[in-house]
């Protein structure tokens, strides 16, 4: 059916903005580092279209997930806290049965309510026991991925404990035919595919986009996974520079999610439905440096690493676009959370909100198009009654209170190199202003130039806020000053009775509707070998 729904913001008294629901391209990358994209002054990686993207649209610099990737997830469909529905906690693991509550509905559920055609390009990794819980059977009319939270690059196998499988699906089926191709360049290929051949004029696209890149793929043995660079001699080229073999991988991957990002940008000009266009590229946590699954990303210079709530594990990566933006070239700081993006996406596509009952979401899209004040004022970060692990951030997103220390504390130590020394090489200006993205987002005059990158690059770079030193907090109840102190080295909880106590009761008070964690460990049922050695819905 033809929608002819416009959408209608008032501004002002005199000013009104008219647009008919838009596309949405959600890029999502998996445990990207905070600090390694190039706009936050690192050298050592290489990302002109990300940074383009950025240059030409708007940073959110005060945007939060959750600390780790199935609870993120689980929060980004359904719009509420993963404690309503039981996903805090650890991530899913190959072969357990959990899925998102049917009471929730999803992102996408939720779109296709307005019109939309909903499409899931790669990672699901919230449930597939059953087939009535898989990405088709949960709001998208197609996905091309995989089910559980990581493959292999080229084999697109996981191993879990003695079982191992394949697991890569095209809608229903198993996906043999693009055996041994790099996963990113065929969730590439894919995207560009469902942009170009998707009917514009019978429903809006809205195209999730979730990236292996740049998790760790490959398995070595139980718990041991690592990165696979795409061709050995092009990355040895490109970042011989990098020392550090396994920290010169990582950049090679996240080049190659870069690349994508361009190619998904130049196909959407070429189809010329760009401008009509909403496109959101974000982290679904930080980067983990070391430890299990580690992938050498960097956060620096924030405190933590995925798994952790403090600001390395939890302040992600975010940046959107939109040409009907009225704030381009400038940095958001509106309190974000990863919750928004359901009822932000459900009235930029001409939904009312109301429709969508008590969720923990805001709906930020005037926030988004024009920096309007946010009306969210906290981020339940995490609750783990398992760990004894929680932590909120309040009056805006300038204090925050971590209570209790999960996992003894390894993942909240001070990790990841700067990317800002002399051997890490330097900027390369004209690699932005020449990107696929940089180009088809100045298609009718070249506006951005080499000035004005250095000139944003040089307020959305970080800061070092570490000091001379690292600092390892390591307490049973933190409190910080992130405006003053968003490294975290400097806990306030002892002078600050009054706003502990406030912050700790609305800890208490998400609490009290907090859902036990319904982890369950591996059913032996879905070994892959009982279904032709790929990873499938086992209890159908």
């Amino acid at each position: 059916m033809n929608i002819l729904l416009c959408l209608i913001l008032v501004l002002k008294i005199d000013q009104i903005l008219c647009f008919k629901p838009p596309n949405l391209v959600l890029i999502l990358a998996d445990d990207l580092g905070y600090n390694d994209v190039g706009f936050r002054g690192n050298n050592q990686v290489k990302t002109p279209n990300i940074d383009a993207l950025a240059y030409n649209g708007v940073i959110l610099d005060n945007f939060y997930t959750l600390p780790i990737c199935t609870p993120s997830r689980a929060a980004l469909m359904t719009g509420n806290y993963p404690i309503k529905s039981g996903f805090q906690g650890f991530p899913m693991m190959a072969g357990e049965e959990r899925h998102l509550p049917f009471n929730m509905p999803t992102l996408p559920e939720q779109l296709q309510k307005l019109g939309y055609h909903t499409n899931l390009v790669g990672k699901w990794h919230l449930g597939y026991a059953y087939r009535n819980v898989t990405p088709i059977s949960r709001g998208f009319n197609t996905h091309y991925g995989y089910y559980n939270g990581y493959i292999g690059y080229f084999n697109h196998k996981i191993r879990e404990k003695e079982m191992d499988g394949l697991d890569f699906r095209d809608d229903f089926e198993v996906n043999h035919q693009d055996d041994d191709f790099y996963a990113t360049d065929l969730f590439t290929k894919r995207s560009i595919k469902i942009i170009n051949d998707h009917n514009y004029e019978k429903n809006p696209l809205f195209l999730m986009i979730s990236h292996l890149a740049p998790h760790t793929g490959k398995t070595l043995s139980p718990g041991v996974t690592i990165l696979e660079e795409k061709n050995t001699e092009e990355m040895n080229e490109n970042f011989g520079y990098i020392k550090d073999i396994n920290r010169r991988k990582y950049v090679d991957v996240v080049k190659s999610l870069d690349d994508s990002v361009g190619l998904v940008m130049e196909a959407l000009s070429n189809r010329g439905v760009l401008d009509d266009t909403f496109i959101l590229f974000m982290s679904d946590n930080g980067g983990i440096t070391t430890g299990l699954h580690s992938n050498f990303a960097s956060n620096w210079p924030l405190k933590g690493l995925k798994n952790s709530n403090y600001q390395g594990g939890i302040k992600g990566t975010a940046i959107f676009y939109s040409k009907h933006l009225t704030y381009k070239r400038k940095n958001n700081y509106n309190l974000m959370h990863i919750t928004d993006l359901l009822p932000t996406f459900y009235a930029a596509g001409g939904g009312d909100t109301k429709d969508l009952g008590e969720i923990d979401g805001k709906n930020q899209l005037l926030t988004l198009l024009f920096n309007k004040p946010t009306t969210r004022k906290e981020v339940l970060i995490n609750i783990d009654e398992v760990l004894n692990g929680s932590g909120i951030i309040s009056h805006g997103g300038r204090f925050k209170l971590v209570q209790g220390v999960m996992m003894n504390g390894n993942f909240d130590d001070y990790h990841g190199v700067s990317g800002r020394l002399k051997e890490d090489g330097f900027y390369d200006v004209e690699s932005i202003l020449n990107s696929p993205t940089n180009l088809v987002l100045n298609k009718k005059e070249f506006t951005l130039k080499p000035e004005d990158v250095l000139q944003i690059r040089k307020i959305t770079s970080t800061k070092n806020c570490r000091g001379f030193s690292n600092y390892n907090i390591t307490c049973d109840l933190c409190l910080f000053d992130l405006y003053k102190d968003p490294c975290e080295r400097i806990n306030l909880s002892e002078t600050n009775k009054n706003l502990v106590n406030e912050l700790k009761g609305r800890i208490d008070f998400f609490n009290r509707q907090l859902i036990p964690q319904q982890n369950k460990g591996i059913d032996p049922r879905a070994n892959p070998e009982l279904f032709n050695s790929t990873w499938s819905y086992w209890l159908n």
